[in-house]
Order: structure tokens, then C-alpha cells, then sequence
């Protein structure tokens, strides 16, 4: 009989996860190829009574993840076949959050940026959690341009703004959306000069103003790099 050995690309090791009351079996090496993590996580030595993951006996068992952030996650690392290569277009944003979760703490960083390009249209209208969302997961981008369209929001900063972002936060943003009004007494001097104010205060930039960018005040609020 000819030696056998196994082929390079599609001979899969398979791993077994308990996530809550549910166990999930998946390919090993998309794991490890993806994630750091899960590389490290395979090279600890084995147990004399057999390696954790090996059978629905002896899973892996993910303590304090949930099972729909996971399952989430599976369907990106594995997208069932003939369908297109992400999860399905009717993905909510909770669904994207537990993704993003996963992905940061593990080290997907494929996933990750992935799942940052998805969201980005879900979060166009909603900057409050989308600033929420980029301090949980150190999102600079989201962070910028999320605390930009709050500074220009007519609202003042109220508790809601307090409740989702914490208190340092909304005091930073209260401070930046203030800084436009340390221009004001310009603006009446050169209406007093001029007679026309308007076209002044939209160049300055008034609190609630969609033209003022508070985009280098809000890097150095927050120390920011560019």
C-alpha cells in the first residue's frame, strides 16, 4: 500500500467550543491563520487525558461570551458555500457590535477592519454610539468624526450624552462645542462695522453650526494624532 500523507490545503483540524449551553465545531486552521490569540491558545501543551477542544466531551469552554457574539463571528470566519463571503445583508448592528467585540479581543484584525467598513453606513446617523462605540474599541476615525457631528448638533450636551459616553466625555465635548462661542464678540464688531453679521457667523461657527470643524479643537481635546 503506497504511503499516505495528508494534503497541505484541505486536510482540517476540528475544534470544539461550548459557548453558553451550545457547542460549536469549526476548522482549526482558519482560527490559528486569523487569530493570534487562538495560535498561542493551540501551542500550549496537551494534557496528559487529551487536548481541551478535541471532542463535544471535552470542549473548549468560553466563559462570559455570548453565544449569539459567537455565532456571529463564525458566519464571518465561515460563510457557508456558494453564498457571498460575509454575513447575510440583514445583519443588524447588534449582530456587527458582537463581531467588532469578538474580533478586538481575540485578534482578528482582518474581521475587525471588516466589520469597522460594515458598520460605517449603519452608524452615519446615530454619532452618539457611534463615539460610544469608538472608545470601547479604540476607533479613532469613528471617534473624529462621530464627536464632529455632535459638536455641531443644535442639542446642548444632556444626560443621555453623559449616560453613553461618560462623564469626561460629554464634559470634553461640552468644552469643545463652547470654544466656537470665544469668537463671539468678533462677530458683533464686525456687524457693528458691516451691518451684516450672517455670513461671519457661519464662518466661525456657532454651536449647532454644520459648516464649523471642530476637527483640530476635538484632536487636541482628546490628544489625538493626526
Amino acid at each position: 500500500m503506497p504511503t499516505t500523507k495528508h494534503h497541505e490545503q484541505f486536510y482540517f483540524t476540528f475544534v470544539t467550543f461550548l459557548v453558553e449551553d451550545h457547542l460549536f465545531r469549526v476548522p482549526r486552521d482558519t482560527l490559528e491563520s486569523q487569530s493570534d490569540v487562538f495560535r498561542d491558545l493551540f501551542l500550549l501543551p496537551v494534557q496528559a487525558d487529551g487536548a481541551e477542544g478535541c471532542s463535544d466531551t471535552n470542549p473548549i469552554v468560553l466563559e462570559g461570551i455570548q453565544r449569539k457574539e459567537f455565532q456571529s463571528l463564525m458566519k464571518v470566519l465561515y460563510p457557508m458555500p456558494f453564498t457571498r463571503l460575509s454575513p447575510s445583508p440583514d445583519a443588524t448592528l447588534e449582530e456587527w457590535i458582537g463581531i467588532l467585540k469578538l474580533s478586538k479581543m481575540w485578534s482578528f484584525t482582518r474581521v475587525h477592519e471588516f466589520a469597522i467598513q460594515q458598520m460605517e453606513p449603519m452608524l452615519a446617523m446615530r454619532p452618539l454610539d457611534k463615539v460610544a462605540l469608538a472608545q470601547d474599541y479604540g476607533i479613532t476615525e469613528w471617534l473624529v468624526s462621530g464627536l464632529l457631528q455632535l459638536a455641531r448638533r443644535e442639542e446642548p450636551v444632556g444626560l443621555e450624552d453623559v449616560r453613553k459616553l461618560g462623564l469626561d466625555t460629554a464634559l470634553k465635548l461640552a468644552e469643545i462645542r463652547e470654544s466656537s462661542q470665544s469668537t463671539m464678540p468678533l462677530v458683533y464688531y464686525m456687524h457693528h462695522m458691516t451691518g451684516d453679521r450672517s455670513n461671519v457667523i457661519t464662518a466661525i461657527g456657532p454651536r449647532g453650526s454644520t459648516s464649523c470643524d471642530f476637527t483640530n479643537r476635538i484632536r487636541q481635546v482628546f490628544n489625538l494624532q493626526e
